[in-house]
């Protein structure tokens, strides 16, 4: 059986219906609005519309690349674990359009339902040793290895959709982030402290090393815990790039040292 792809799309829809009366969701820097698709394979099925806050709006270009890049790795990577996984544990990734809605910009995207977050940016948050939870934790961590120990996607969320007739089970996922050493993917990048603060939480369970080459699955030999437990999603400007290496010592706490937490008011710089 072919694999199923793992680019999430909106199926060349014709157009959108936003509905800025109903709120979805607030991030530290968007909106995200409820909207309906017209036309196409997607027509009157629901979908998200994500917009910035006007005072976060000049930030609007650099995180829409930021946005697209780890987009684009993240189903890379879905793709390779597509290849290989079990029946049904497959990973989709919104893969979304920006459109002009009224004037404005919006990400707009399939809208996912009962949403449940598996790991943050830091770490694998503590939701028990389910299925859900091993497979989510399984796929960061082959991240890691197929990128040679260059980068890991986490921040893992979505829902774990059932086998509905013909349709397979799998994973739908969407507002990933990328940690990787170069920090290369914006302010959610956690550079190689998040890398390594990822593994220090992580034991390995049944889904990794599964990818039927015999091999065990790199990681680093002896990772050290440099951010508290969150269930947030943390972000960084690029003046602690130093910080996030591992020849600094620098830990840091919730709410100091250039932290922020997804929700706070605390002013977004350098990016």
């Amino acid at each position: 059986m072919a694999a199923i792809s793992a680019s999430r799309t909106n199926l060349d829809c014709h157009g959108v219906t936003l509905n800025k009366f109903i709120l979805v969701g607030e991030g530290a820097f968007r909106y995200t609005y409820s909207g309906t698709f017209i036309g196409g394979p997607r027509s009157n099925q629901p979908c998200v519309c994500k917009c910035f806050k006007p005072r976060h709006r000049q930030f609007e270009a650099d995180c829409k690349r930021a946005d697209v890049a780890i987009t684009a790795k993240s189903i890379q990577f879905a793709e390779f674990w597509n290849n290989f996984c079990s029946y049904g544990r497959e990973i989709t990734i919104n893969d979304g359009d920006y459109l002009d809605l009224g004037g404005q910009e919006y990400l707009v995207e399939p809208f996912i339902s009962n949403y449940i977050k598996y790991t943050s940016n830091v770490c694998p948050l503590q939701n028990g040793s389910t299925m859900q939870q091993n497979v989510m934790e399984a796929f960061s961590h082959f991240t890691y290895h197929k990128s040679g120990g260059a980068m890991i996607v986490c921040d893992l969320q979505g829902r774990f959709k059932k086998k509905i007739g013909k349709r397979t089970a799998r994973f739908e996922l969407t507002d990933l982030a990328i940690s990787s050493r170069r920090r290369s993917y914006g302010p959610t990048d956690m550079g190689e402290k998040g890398i390594e603060n990822f593994f220090h939480h992580h034991v390995c369970n049944e889904f990794c090393n599964s990818d039927n080459t015999g091999r065990q699955w790199a990681r680093p030999r002896a990772p050290a815990s440099w951010f508290p437990y969150t269930e947030g999603t943390s972000m960084l400007s690029s003046a602690y790039n130093g910080q996030l290496q591992l020849t600094s010592g620098t830990k840091f706490q919730l709410g100091l040292g250039g932290i922020l937490e997804e929700g706070s008011d605390d002013e977004y710089d350098d990016y």
